[in-house]
Formats: C-alpha cells, sequence, structure tokens
C-alpha cells in the first residue's frame, strides 16, 4: 500500500510528459534541437522523479516546500498544455494537407515557436488560479419548506479539499479559520477531505477548529474510498466520540437551532471501497437508490431536512424524498471553462451552481482544492448559506 493516494497522479503525470517528450523527440515538425532536447529530458526526469520519491517519504515535501510545489505544478501544465496544443497541430496540419493546402506560413514551419510559449502562458495561468486561496461566497438561500424558525441559520460548506500534494492540511485550517469569521451554525464537509494520509491527524485538526455551535457533519467522497478507507472510518470514529465532528454514511441525524429540531441526511458515494472503478450507470443508480432507501429509512417527515452528498447525480433521489436543500461537490465545476462546457456534462447533469426540483433546490459547490493543480475560470471556493423561509405574498 503506498503512502499517498496521489501515486496514481504522478503517473498520469509521467504519461503526459512522455507523450510530450515523444512529440519534441520524434515529430519532425515539433523536434528540438541536439542540446535543447537533453536539457528536457534531464528536467522532466528530475521533476517527475522528486515527485514520485515524494510520496514515499515521511513528509510531504510538495507540502513543506512551496516552490517545489510551484516548479512541479507548472511543469505538469506546460507539458500537458503542449500535448494538446501539438497534437492540435498535427490534426490540422494533416486535414490542411489532405485538402492540398500549401503550408507555407513560418508558423507551419516552425511551430514551437509558438507553441511552447503558448503552453507556458496556459500553465502559469492555470496554476496561479489553483493555487490562490479560495474565494469566499456567501448566498442567502429562500426555502419553501424551510420553518420559521429555523431563520437566519447559517450554514458553511467546505467540499474537495483533496488534502495533498498540491493543497495542504494548513490551508484547509486557514479556510476553516475564515469560516469562523463568518460565524456559520454548522459547518458541512461533503467529501474528499484528502488524499495523503500523512497529513490525516492535521486534516482532522483544522476541521476540529471550527467554531460553529453544532459541530462538522461529513460525508465520503470517491477520493476517501480510493485508498485507506479504514483509517479515515477511524479518525472519523474517534473525532464522533469526542463530539468534533460526526460522519454519515447513509444515515441521518437530528440536530437543533434555537430549539427546533431539523434533521441532516448524509449519503454515500457510490462506488466500492479500495477501488477507481467507475460503476455502470444502471450499477451507479442501483447504489444511489439503495443509499436513499437506508438514508430515509427513519427520516421524520414533519421536519425539515437537509442532504449532503458528495456526487450531485444524488439530487434526483433526494428531491423524490421531500428534502428541502442539498450540499454536494465532486465536479470542480471541470475545473477549467473548456471541460465545463464540453466533456464535463458527460460527468454529471448538475456541474457547479444552483439547481432545483419542485421545492428542493441544491447548490454544487466547485471545491477548494483539487489533485491535478489545475483551475482556469473554475475557481476555488469556499461557501456559506443563510437560510430564509420562502414567503409568497398574498
Amino acid at each position: 500500500m503506498t503512502i499517498s493516494t496521489t501515486l496514481w497522479f504522478v503517473y498520469r503525470g509521467m504519461i503526459y510528459c512522455g507523450i510530450a517528450g515523444l512529440l519534441l523527440t520524434a515529430i519532425p515538425h515539433l523536434r528540438l534541437h541536439k542540446r535543447a532536447l537533453q536539457l528536457y529530458w534531464l528536467t522532466n526526469l528530475l521533476v517527475m522523479s522528486v515527485w514520485y520519491v515524494s510520496q514515499f517519504s515521511a513528509q510531504n515535501w510538495l507540502v513543506t516546500s512551496a516552490p517545489l510545489r510551484w516548479v512541479i505544478a507548472l511543469w505538469l501544465n506546460t507539458n500537458m498544455a503542449y500535448v494538446a496544443a501539438g497534437m492540435s497541430f498535427l490534426l490540422i496540419s494533416l486535414l490542411l494537407r489532405l485538402f492540398r493546402r500549401k503550408l507555407r506560413n513560418l508558423f507551419w514551419r516552425k511551430p514551437n515557436a509558438w507553441l511552447i510559449p503558448f503552453a507556458g502562458i496556459l500553465s502559469v495561468l492555470g496554476v496561479y488560479e489553483a493555487m490562490s486561496p479560495p474565494q469566499l461566497r456567501h448566498f442567502d438561500v429562500y426555502l419553501e419548506q424551510l420553518p420559521p424558525a429555523l431563520e437566519g441559520m447559517k450554514i458553511a460548506q467546505i467540499t474537495d479539499s483533496h488534502v495533498g500534494d498540491f493543497v495542504s492540511s494548513a490551508e484547509l485550517a486557514s479556510a476553516v479559520n475564515r469560516l469562523n469569521a463568518e460565524k456559520p451554525d454548522l459547518l458541512v464537509m461533503t467529501g474528499d477531505l484528502l488524499d495523503d494520509e500523512r497529513q490525516l491527524d492535521s486534516a482532522f485538526a483544522a476541521l476540529a477548529s471550527t467554531n460553529a455551535p453544532l459541530g462538522v457533519v461529513a460525508v465520503l467522497g470517491n477520493h476517501e474510498k480510493y485508498q485507506g478507507l479504514p483509517a479515515i472510518l477511524q479518525k472519523y470514529n474517534n473525532a464522533e466520540t469526542s463530539d468534533q465532528i460526526r460522519l454519515l454514511v447513509d444515515e441521518r441525524m437530528n440536530l437543533s437551532y434555537r430549539g427546533t429540531e431539523f434533521q441532516i441526511v448524509g449519503v454515500d458515494y457510490p462506488i466500492l471501497p479500495d477501488s477507481r472503478r467507475k460503476l455502470a450507470e444502471t450499477a451507479k443508480l442501483e447504489y444511489l437508490q439503495s443509499s436513499a432507501k437506508k438514508a430515509f429509512r427513519d427520516v421524520t417527515r414533519e421536519q425539515w431536512i437537509l442532504c449532503l452528498t458528495h456526487h450531485p447525480d444524488f439530487f434526483d433521489l433526494a428531491a423524490a424524498n421531500q428534502t428541502s436543500f442539498s450540499l454536494a461537490g465532486h465536479t470542480h465545476g471541470g475545473q477549467a471553462l473548456p471541460l465545463g462546457y464540453t466533456v464535463g456534462r458527460l460527468w454529471s447533469d448538475y456541474l457547479k451552481g444552483w439547481f432545483q426540483r419542485q421545492q428542493s433546490q441544491m447548490y454544487v459547490s466547485v471545491g477548494m482544492g483539487h489533485v491535478w493543480p489545475y483551475r482556469l475560470g473554475v475557481p476555488t471556493e469556499i461557501v456559506t448559506f443563510t437560510l430564509h423561509p420562502k414567503i409568497y405574498p398574498k
């Protein structure tokens, strides 16, 4: 068992850097000069080796060294952007040749003069946005089913913090501290808390530093279930014993705000433990339906219901079970605008922001973290919601 669950993403980074290297080595129009090519492969080997070895060190080097984190993030994303730009160049030039167009422009003869700076600029912009502190968003939420006694209750949401190589537990603690200044009544963590078991204690300490009177309520995300789930569950059990943090897995709990009780339902993520393999669509739906059946079994319909789910696709089942308000994450909003408006729509019908089904509302946060350090047009966020009953004019 590896120490860090980000190791799989190290392998993905190696693939991107390897493809970029092959383009720069084997494709005539993209080939670098001998010395530049040697420097590229040397840098590639050094950066990827440091990132790989850091996965097995007692302390995560990327967490203790911000410059190292930036160097690795910039190198990864420059290579990834170059792969996309280089492959696009090859495809377009092939199509133009098929239509017998002569490629005399300097761009077609020496494309690296444009492609490499373009990839570098995209990398800098995306890494800068990813590494910036999360935006603090606030919403006033008007809910048809909210009892008047719960007017003004403030809920803070953190999701997808992904404490690991590129988001540290110290940054999670900073996010909790910023939310503390908003004086929330309840803090919810809607999954993907961390990827690096070495930061398990400090990540839980960060959550426990909340000043919310109703404490912290959390659900599991897919990354907790990828690897190290027993250790994470044990940590949640210990935190629950000390009344700091409560984990809900296909169950509900009662809380009281100013003497009025309400219910929180928390559901599991639809994936098998210790597996990265996504369930088929029918199997995923069956898993979600099973979660709904267990979670809502003992719900009192007369009380107000808040649903916490990592996967936003649970929203339809939450609405069918008379949930007033749902909070979700998981999608990261696509992380980059082009993905959000293209393949992101294939991931989920609920990519980011607000959604409504009958009298039920859901907010899908884009999250405060990431495993792959890149954001473009989808900045990270932490969120607070102040609840109000929706009153129609007579």
